[in-house]
């Protein structure tokens, strides 16, 4: 059987062999090409095309002509007759056309249909072809946008490239391509590759068309100019242990350069289960964010300050506090009686009322006015689902007055735990001021890059991946934790891969018995602790304490952060947290709970009393003297020259 290749992307011809057949006229060749997309057809339908300015004897006439060269031409057998009027494409002779060729090839060809080909006094023919060229375009472009909507595809760049530079062919003025295109370039972090094709889209517009990108084009060429500046703040050093979340980090970047250059935006609330990264995402953001003209300010909300009216905010307003005195921002003096008023935060708003806190949240909204004017501010809220009413009303009032306009708002919720936040959260989507990010854990060949880039080397065994996702879910936290294992030990895929519990088990008993006890004094903190505090529970010396937290600091299981001209130390991971607090004895928790009690309780220089109250409090229930705890709860807005001094003092 000979091979007949017909080729009708481009200029059309018919091979045989390798050899081009050549018809005798040009409307026998436009009957073919005709029939070989159709592949099935009418007398009447074929004359009404090719002939349709003679009469119909006339017309049929030269049809028989047509067909009895493409006959002689290709034999008797490639087209059949149906009945008496109707003409098939004889499938059986393995003619093969570049027209039924598959999406992945027929999309990527850079050919017209039937380009050059015309026929004289056809105009019915002519409108078929035009049709057929937008059929071409229409199957292209489908296929073109479904490939460039999958990741794994735009992370071959070559793949990519070749896809966009299609796209570009046909419609070099598409303002749809070229944002999908630098979107897709941006999202594998090839910035000059999506800044080329846009400086190539405005040449093209402003000489062809004499007009200027649009807004939307020109933002997103500011965007991918911004990313670029920044990507090198992401890339992880020798003790970061963020991997991935790229498309996630560009989400909420893209948001951020939006409010910045006063466009239309909304917050982000990124939303996961336990350990699937939401606060290392958003303590990434907030590196990425250092040194820009931006006020950053971030709280962290604690389970066992759920019902504690306004101590979500309290990091934040001791930050504002600590930025004033250091001379960061300057407010006015009516603005330092606000912070003042606000300041310290152990006030029992619940007492107060609904008016107490209506005054409050007044006063607020006040030194915000204030500071808006000077600066454009990021809030950074941890664990929204454990925010307080009286917070919660805060922040809707905040970002109803402010929000995305001169205040963004960022924070974290724990799927399946923020029904106390969802009236808040649905009020404010309702408003189009916050958007959900769904944080899932990573796919099995983002766990199988991961566990690359954390080893060092490349792994090809696709069980020991499966194996090592299955064991972990995907989840950030066990796979981190199972690959500083698989670092430390080895991996032998002969073995069962150990459970996150054990894998901390294992990690907590490579310290030593000193390091261990810093950890447990650590622990024991509602939030973070300084020198002092450790010193109370370990008695260590400063200068060896210090040694053991930076051993503790360079295996990654504490952070350290500036706090108020001092450092304060807390666990990289609530998870560790945890952990270690339920595995004190309880005598130990009791006592230590009650030390720092006592130890705080003493303290009365300055405001220092004051601001430490609230622990003071929490630490007298903990550690088994509730009545203290009630006595000087009730004397929260009592001088502390007032105050009796602890039954037991240390």
């Amino acid at each position: 059987m000979p091979d007949d290749r017909v080729t009708l992307l481009g200029t059309p011809c018919v091979c045989r062999d390798g050899a081009v057949i050549h018809f005798p006229y040009r409307k026998a060749e436009g009957v073919f090409y005709y029939i070989c997309v159709e592949k099935q057809t009418s007398r009447d339908e074929l004359v009404s095309l090719f002939w349709s300015s003679c009469d119909e004897n006339t017309g049929r006439k030269n049809l028989r002509q047509a067909l009895f060269q493409i006959r002689r031409c290709l034999g008797d057998e490639v087209i059949i007759l149906q009945g008496r009027n109707d003409l098939k494409l004889n499938q059986r002779v393995g003619l093969r056309t570049d027209w039924d060729a598959p999406d992945s090839d027929f999309a990527l060809s850079r050919e017209r249909f039937l380009d050059f080909f015309y026929l004289k006094d056809c105009p019915e023919f002519e409108a078929w072809v035009e049709q057929k060229r937008e059929q071409q375009l229409t199957r292209s472009l489908t296929y073109i946008k479904r490939q460039l909507s999958d990741m794994a595809v735009c992370r071959n760049t070559a793949r990519l490239q070749e896809l966009v530079d299609v796209w570009k062919l046909w419609r070099p003025w598409d303002e749809e391509m070229v944002l999908t295109g630098m979107k897709c370039f941006a999202q594998t972090e090839k910035y000059d590759l999506g800044l080329k094709l846009y400086q190539e889209y405005a040449d093209r517009l402003r000489s062809d068309l004499d007009e200027p990108p649009s807004h939307l084009a020109e933002l997103m060429q500011q965007t991918l100019l911004h990313r670029k500046k920044l990507s090198s703040l992401r890339r992880p050093d020798a003790r970061d242990s963020f991997f991935g979340r790229l498309v996630e980090l560009q989400y909420i970047d893209e948001r951020i350069f939006w409010f910045l250059n006063e466009n239309t935006t909304r917050s982000v609330v990124i939303e996961g289960d336990v350990g699937v990264g939401k606060t290392a995402l958003m303590d990434q953001v907030l590196k990425m964010n250092y040194g820009t003209d931006v006020l950053q300010l971030s709280s962290h909300c604690y389970g066992l300050e759920s019902d504690l009216p306004v101590k979500s905010w309290r990091d934040l307003f001791l930050q504002l506090e600590n930025l004033c005195e250091i001379g960061t921002i300057h407010l006015s003096e009516q603005g330092r009686e606000l912070l003042s008023s606000i300041l310290p935060l152990n006030t029992d708003w619940d007492a107060h009322g609904a008016e107490g806190t209506a005054a409050l949240i007044s006063n607020v909204l006040a030194l915000f006015k204030e500071l808006v004017n000077q600066w454009r501010i990021i809030m950074y809220f941890d664990s929204l689902q454990w925010m307080d009413p009286v917070s919660q009303l805060l922040m809707q009032r905040m970002m109803i007055e402010f929000g995305n306009d001169r205040i963004f708002l960022i924070a974290t919720c724990r799927t399946g735990e923020e029904k106390n936040v969802r009236g808040m959260l649905l009020a404010l989507q309702e408003r189009n001021m916050i958007v959900s990010l769904p944080l899932n854990p990573f796919t099995e060949e983002e766990t199988a890059s991961i566990a690359s880039k954390v080893l060092d080397e490349p792994i090809t065994d696709d069980k020991a991946v499966h194996k090592l996702f299955l064991r972990t879910g995907g989840n950030p936290l066990a796979l981190m934790e199972t690959l500083n294992a698989i670092r430390q030990e080895g991996w032998n895929s002969d073995h069962s891969l150990p459970r996150i519990d054990m894998l901390i088990q294992l990690r907590l008993d490579r310290l030593t018995g000193q390091q261990r006890r810093v950890l447990d004094a650590l622990s024991i903190q509602f939030e973070q602790a300084d020198l002092e505090d450790l010193t109370v529970l370990t008695g260590l010396p400063p200068m060896e304490l210090v040694d053991l937290l930076d051993q503790l600091l360079a295996v990654g299981l504490v952070v350290e952060q500036p706090w108020n001209r001092g450092v304060v130390y807390k666990f990289k991971q609530q998870f560790y947290k945890h952990y270690v607090y339920q595995r004190l004895a309880m005598g130990k928790r009791q006592l230590w709970h009650h030390t720092m009690a006592e130890y705080y309780d003493t303290q009365k220089t300055g405001r220092r009393w004051r601001v430490l109250l609230p622990y003071t409090i929490r630490h007298y229930e903990c550690g088994g003297d509730p009545e203290r705890a009630e006595t000087l709860r009730k004397m929260q807005n009592v001088p502390e020259s007032q105050v009796p001094a602890p039954p037991h003092p240390q």
